[in-house]
């Protein structure tokens, strides 16, 4: 995976039909205001039978990175678009916690990525053809956060898979 640098100020990436792949937002676990934009890098593969459609794409359209506080929920705003001139419908959308990062993006070792989680999209959402479709996703923090987590940026990997509509 290829990093495209802390300064990109909108987190874009695609994902293949069927497979999925990866775009990275990130959340904020701070008290003071955010200074870090999301991250973004993305990975494609293919899979058989859906070599004739384009990628759908995932888009984390919430902003800046959220402030989380420990025991608290958040949200992000994704956008799932379908650039194809068929109907398809995006089976499951999640969200993993990567290893959170500091403020010069180097990883903090004494905090776990554990202490954060994103609840999966719950249904599957039907894409028109050349239609996009927003949707919500839930993050949420543990009651007990380690100090070493205060100030960290977690990147998140979403990832995707649909089929035909």
């Amino acid at each position: 995976m290829r990093s495209l640098g802390p300064r990109m100020e909108v987190a874009v990436a695609m994902t293949i039909l069927g497979v999925g792949a990866a775009v990275v937002a990130a959340m904020h676990l701070t008290w003071p205001e955010p200074e870090l934009p999301a991250m973004a890098y993305a990975v494609s593969n293919g899979e058989a039978g859906v070599a004739d459609l384009q990628p759908f794409e995932i888009n984390d359209i919430s902003g800046a990175p959220v402030e989380l506080t420990p025991g608290s929920e958040g949200s992000r705003r994704v956008r799932l678009s379908n650039p194809n001139s068929v109907d398809i419908v995006v089976l499951t959308l999640q969200a993993v916690p990567g290893q959170p990062l500091d403020a010069a993006h180097n990883r903090v070792v004494d905090c776990p990525s554990g202490v954060l989680t994103v609840v999966p999209m719950a249904q599957p959402v039907a894409l028109p053809p050349a239609g996009s479709v927003e949707v919500e996703m839930v993050v949420q923090i543990s009651p007990d956060v380690p100090p070493a987590c205060k100030d960290s940026v977690f990147p998140l990997t979403y990832t995707g898979r649909a089929a035909r509509g």
